[in-house]
């Protein structure tokens, strides 16, 4: 087969590490497994992989050795070969699914502390920067990025054999889908810092150019600087073109604060001018009486 027509990355599923951080505290990060809701998604992936397959794909599974990649691989199978509910065009025995060390996760060093000293490092981090900065006993992202450079290397002479599978699916980290991406692409450290991880089960679609043969990410990367604009935008409140009315408290209203307070009632027109329009209702009865005696000529 030669190059495949699409590499597919895949971060894993919800862990219980991203459920309750201080779970590193006394687990090991590589023995850290799924939630519930994360086999669900490994499963629904797996429905999605096969809705993106032609039925004559053939496929070749890479994952990171953690037991949270390895689970998400496992679940993505039994959905991708499962004959519910139509029969699938591909039988478990005909996937071959490698383990790679070189796509673990960052090293966090061991043990992590308490949540206190892990505030403390992100905030420094953040203030060194996310690449270079090396977790105390762990990795840097840039040590990430020599290990997943050397498995591209590998990746891409493997290409060269005609065995090779239609298909490539990576099943990873956030970070390490990011770094994969960054050497594959050639992003610049200041543009890695700014993307953000994809969501659990996302997949990352690289589709090979028929003219060319360049693989084209097919997804639009989210970053932070975007997400600082929108919530900029949503803390502006738009003025309304419609301008505000006062609500209106009505004459009934004014007048009994005005009987509590015992102040003088409001007269209202007619009460003003009571005598003239008595009058006026006497002439007016004179003259409509005046009109039945002597009828219009």
């Amino acid at each position: 087969m030669g190059k495949p027509r699409m590499i597919i990355l895949i971060r894993h599923a919800q862990s219980e590490g991203n459920k309750n951080r201080e779970i590193h505290q006394t687990v090991p990060d590589h023995r850290v497994k799924l939630t519930p809701d994360g086999w669900k998604q490994a499963e629904t992936a797996g429905l999605k992989l096969r809705s993106l397959l032609r039925p004559d794909d053939t496929l070749h599974f890479f994952t990171s050795p953690y037991r949270r990649t390895r689970e998400t691989t496992e679940g993505i199978l039994n959905a991708l070969t499962s004959s519910n509910p139509t029969p699938s065009p591909f039988p478990r025995h005909a996937i071959k699914v490698y383990e790679e060390p070189r796509l673990r996760e960052q090293d966090f060093g061991n043990f992590q502390p308490g949540s206190q000293e892990m505030a403390r490092m992100w905030a420094e981090r953040a203030e060194y920067g996310h690449f270079f900065y090396r977790i105390p006993n762990g990795e840097s992202a840039a040590d990430a990025y020599d290990r997943v450079s050397g498995f591209n290397d590998t990746l891409w002479r493997s290409f060269e054999s005609d065995s090779f599978a239609s298909v490539c699916v990576l099943v990873t980290h956030g970070l390490m889908a990011r770094v994969f991406l960054m050497k594959w692409y050639h992003f610049s450290v200041e543009y890695f810092e700014d993307l953000r991880n994809v969501d659990h089960c996302e997949f990352v679609v690289m589709k090979r150019s028929r003219e060319n043969q360049k693989y084209i990410l097919q997804n639009e990367l989210r970053t932070w600087s975007e997400l600082r604009r929108e919530r900029e935008e949503e803390a502006r409140e738009p003025e309304s073109p419609v301008p505000v009315r006062k609500r209106w408290v009505g004459v009934k209203d004014e007048e009994c604060e005005r009987r509590r307070r015992g102040g003088a009632r409001r007269q209202n027109t007619r009460e003003m001018f009571a005598d003239d329009v008595d009058g006026f209702e006497v002439v007016k009865q004179k003259d409509a009486q005046q009109d039945v005696v002597d009828p219009p000529s």
